[in-house]
């Protein structure tokens, strides 16, 4: 069998026409090598992640106790991405490159580490709930032809459980078979092509668009793969290509710095149609495929650079370009009942949810229901369903997947909702259920936290709750960690609360500095309230001492905080925090503080 090289993130770094960048990349680039150069093609593949997060992870259907394989993961960026975003899911980075694995090790923290070949089956029949594949399918297609592309979809297949998906984000081959007429408007860079010599290859990067077209043609696939013609209109110059390779070209003209290796890929390979077809033809069942226009590509490098015009009537008439991308979602069809799956050996696999909560969201348009939630600024209001919330303040606080609001009145209460502008609200939505559901685990084990006073009677899936607020008075655990006022009892407290979880290993809490309070009451002792609520089925990858300690111990996870939620270390990060408890020396530490977090931490629990 063919062993294909599976490294995939969309590469989005390209020619710019800065000198000094275009110094740096030369720099960079070893001439000789036919290979990638990692350096430039891991920047570039991290690049992408906004871009494939934002048009992939709605899509995904995954619950705790769930398998997620990013197959072709390369540096690992996005696996963990979606690891820290979907709390409970298991996440697997499946790639074929030893470098790019090693870069992905050097930074993972919750995702997976796989080594293998994505073209083959590496997971157990009906074990994985979202197989992604992004920016994959175009490398195998090139490397492999359809027969590669086609047995990697079909073992993936196999490994989804009923109802499973694949999704796939990669570039989309135009349906349309007319020629196009292309116009170059860009003239940066020599319009001749130098030729190089062993010792002195050609530098791709001062070539002109309009001489990098040529050096295509001449070098895709040993040359002559298509052909264009020049011609002059109007006293304009056009191209006169199929549409399929003007978009091959355009889409991969800036990419000079790794154009060596960019010239051995085979960019699009499906039409849209031709995915539904080729789709079905394999078994898949619900199968989706929706336009993914890159923005940045549109904007950045085709938009006043390139035209494109089709003729009709005997006139050239301007065109929008194609779909630079396309993302693909298809199921494996659902079974009558559901195999219970095949535990992988080497993973020391938690329970799986009740079957309440399993059947929590199977077939939910949660977008409709998103729809149901309409916050109005001006006039201080929610309205969800028929409920009308009044408020104190015209914004809400943001969190990673809850908007939280001030009701008006007394007693201080809280408003959450659902964010509605989040990547997955299957994972936010399941964040509501995991505090309502699951109050009572926090009254068993006795943990000081605020109380739900209501919420949506409609759910599950729930829209909303309210829960009591804190005093004014209160501080964040956060706030004290970035002030440097967290004292010894505070630590004391939580670590007593952390070690009753972590050593049952059933349940987890948030410990997200930002969900915990110290609250200051009229004749009582200070003390911590656990404010978010959330409730978590054990997971040994967010066990406190790999990634809470950190954020409580170091500021600077606090000062990294995204939308209240504190940096998640590295597992680096998490290796230099091993190395200080051991040692006498705090390293970057502060030496109190890592005093009395040994001191009051169970041993069983540390570094």
């Amino acid at each position: 069998m063919t062993t294909l090289h599976s490294s995939s993130f969309e590469k989005d770094r390209g020619r710019e026409s800065s000198d000094a960048v275009a110094e740096e990349i030369r720099k960079e680039f070893e001439a000789a090598n036919e290979d990638r150069d990692y350096s430039i093609y891991t920047r570039s593949l991290d690049a992408a992640l906004e871009a494939k997060t934002q048009s992939v992870l709605p899509h995904f259907n995954a619950e705790e106790g769930d398998v997620v394989v990013d197959a072709g993961s390369g540096t690992g960026a996005f696996a963990e991405y979606a690891a820290r975003h979907l709390r409970g899911v298991r996440v697997y980075a499946l790639d074929l490159s030893h470098e790019l694995l090693e870069r992905a090790v050097e930074r993972e923290t919750l995702a997976r580490m796989i080594y293998g070949n994505v073209a083959e089956q590496n997971f157990p029949d009906n074990s994985i709930k979202v197989k992604t594949f992004l920016s994959v399918c175009h490398e195998l297609f090139s490397f492999g032809g359809e027969s590669a592309l086609r047995q990697a979809l079909q073992a993936a297949l196999r490994e989804l459980v009923p109802g499973g998906r694949t999704i796939i984000r990669d570039f989309a081959k135009p349906e349309q078979q007319e020629p196009v007429y292309m116009k170059i408007l860009s003239r940066a860079g020599l319009d001749r092509s130098p030729e190089g010599t062993p010792g002195n290859p050609i530098d791709y990067n001062i070539l002109s668009a309009r001489a990098l077209l040529e050096r295509f043609r001449q070098e895709f696939n040993g040359g002559g793969a298509f052909a264009y013609e020049l011609m002059n209109i109007g006293g304009e110059e056009y191209i006169k290509m199929l549409p399929e390779w003007a978009h091959e070209f355009y889409l991969r003209k800036d990419y000079t710095a790794n154009w060596r290796q960019e010239i051995r890929e085979k960019y699009t390979f499906w039409t849209p149609e031709q995915a539904r077809r080729s789709m079905t033809e394999m078994g898949y069942t619900n199968i989706q495929v929706i336009p993914a226009p890159n923005n940045y590509v549109l904007q950045k490098r085709l938009q006043g650079k390139v035209e494109l015009f089709e003729m009709k009537n005997g006139a050239l008439v301007l065109m929008p370009f194609p779909a630079t991308h396309m993302i693909i979602v298809a199921e494996k069809p659902q079974a009558t009942t559901r195999p219970s799956g095949t535990k992988l050996a080497q993973e020391n696999w938690t329970a799986r949810p009740s079957a309440v909560e399993r059947a929590l969201p199977k077939a939910i348009n949660y977008a409709e229901i998103l729809k149901t939630i309409v916050h109005d600024p001006a006039a201080r209001s929610v309205r969800i369903g028929n409920k009308e919330f009044h408020l104190e303040n015209e914004e809400p606080t943001r969190g990673s997947k809850k908007l939280i609001f001030t009701l008006k009145g007394e007693p201080a209460r809280l408003l959450k909702t659902v964010r509605p502008d989040t990547l997955n609200p299957h994972n936010a939505f399941t964040s509501l259920f995991q505090t309502i559901e699951r109050e009572r685990i926090l009254d068993d084990y006795h943990i000081p936290h605020t109380r739900i006073q209501g919420y949506d009677k409609e759910g599950p899936p729930y829209r909303y709750l309210i829960q009591d607020a804190t005093p004014k008075t209160a501080q964040s655990a956060a706030d004290l960690i970035r002030t440097g006022t967290l004292t010894e009892d505070d630590i004391r407290e939580i670590t007593e609360f952390i070690g009753i979880f972590e050593q049952e290993k059933k349940w987890q809490l948030d410990t997200n500095p930002f969900n915990w309070f110290r609250v200051e009451e009229a004749g009582k002792t200070p003390h911590l309230v656990y404010v978010d609520g959330k409730v978590y089925r054990y997971d040994e990858r967010w066990e406190f001492r790999r990634i809470g300690l950190l954020q409580w111990l170091n500021p600077n996870y606090v000062a990294r905080a995204v939308d209240n939620s504190a940096a998640i270390p590295t597992a680096q990060e998490s290796q230099r925090l091993s190395a200080a408890w051991k040692s006498s020396a705090p390293g970057e530490f502060h030496p109190e503080m890592l005093v009395w977090w040994k001191r009051h931490l169970n041993p069983s629990i540390t570094p």
